[in-house]
């Protein structure tokens, strides 16, 4: 595939019967104006029965098949057809306000794969189209043509994208597993052991309990610290301080050279100093607990006592601490910071 338009190949495809996913692709997928349309990918053999198609016939006008007069009215997405008004209720995500689509239609001879993935869809809801849009969600970003490009767009949506589809893999973003941290795996799970190759863990129920993994930093980091003084007496002044910091990681999966984005999209604006902090300490060589014990009361054994009970450090400014700290590491990780 190639070219301006997305065709199945290159493609974000979504349910077109959803109220409010144009506004939700939009804004969390796609970065842009909310009212922007989507197109739907139509089985060329039901087209017809779902927009207005006068004057767009192929072949004979005496033939009464529907696949040898309609077959090929938009296989680039190249026309703009109206929606027939008693259906527009069903298809709200690829209808316009004017009840207009920008129409693909697909037949089974030309793209077998993706026919066959719309005529699942369509059995199972009654609907003989997708919806259809580009694959491309960073800032500039052209439609994506590589499988590195692709997953690094599927990855920028944090979450907002189920999964991504690479020829016969399913690939789903995955979470920041905070157990492999504190050295607790589920049973028949895969891990890496010391030589770096992968391996197997028993199966059966719980977990196992194995050496905790330590956060470490995706590549080099460039910090960038700002002071905002607010007016007013001197001694005021110093409380209105407001501290902003950003980082800089050309390694990381995430990272979007200054003149593809225009600037904005190569930092990324941490949320405080103990992001910042955090960060920095994260050079794969300090455990998770070590990190809580910087923080907070808990010692780096994990705050067991002589007797083997857990001290009650749970005061609720530090729980609170560790709640942050927590969140920031998930953070870091989700942004392509830190793995572990």
């Amino acid at each position: 595939e190639m070219g301006p338009r997305a065709l199945g190949h290159r493609s974000i495809l979504a349910d077109p019967r959803k109220h409010g996913l144009v506004r939700f692709i939009n804004e969390h997928v796609k970065s842009r104006e909310s009212f922007r349309p989507f197109a739907p990918s139509c089985l060329a053999d039901e087209a017809n029965d779902w927009f207005e198609l006068k004057g767009q016939q192929q072949g004979n006008d005496n033939n009464d098949d529907k696949e040898s007069k309609f077959s090929n009215v938009s296989p680039y997405m190249s026309i703009t057809a109206q929606v027939k008004e008693h259906l527009r209720h069903k298809i709200p995500a690829v209808t316009h306000v004017d009840g207009s689509s920008r129409l693909q239609t697909v037949r089974k001879q030309d793209e077998p794969v993706y026919h066959a993935l719309i005529s699942k869809f369509f059995k199972a809801t009654g609907i003989p189209m997708v919806l259809n849009t580009s694959f491309n969600t960073l800032p500039s970003e052209p439609i994506v043509e590589t499988p590195m490009q692709a997953i690094r767009s599927f990855l920028y949506t944090q979450g907002n994208l189920e999964m991504l589809i690479l020829d016969d893999y399913v690939i789903t973003r995955k979470k920041a597993d905070l157990r492999k941290l504190l050295g607790e795996v589920e049973r028949g799970s895969s891990s890496i052991d010391s030589s770096g190759k992968p391996s197997s863990l028993s199966s059966g129920g719980g977990s196992l309990v194995v050496e905790p993994s330590c956060p470490k930093r995706a590549g080099p980091v460039t910090f960038q610290s700002s002071f905002v003084m607010q007016e007013g007496p001197a001694e005021e002044a110093d409380e209105g301080i407001v501290t902003k910091t950003r980082v800089q990681m050309p390694d990381r999966v995430l990272h979007v050279d200054g003149d593809d984005a225009h600037g904005k999209e190569s930092w990324f604006e941490l949320l405080d100093e103990l992001e910042a902090e955090l960060l920095s300490i994260c050079d794969g060589t300090v455990p998770l607990n070590e990190i809580l014990a910087h923080y907070t009361s808990l010692p780096a054994d994990g705050g067991s006592g002589s007797d083997g009970k857990k001290k009650d450090y749970m005061e609720e400014e530090t729980q609170q601490l560790l709640q942050n700290v927590v969140h920031r590491l998930s953070r870091l990780h989700d942004a392509t910071f830190l793995y572990w």
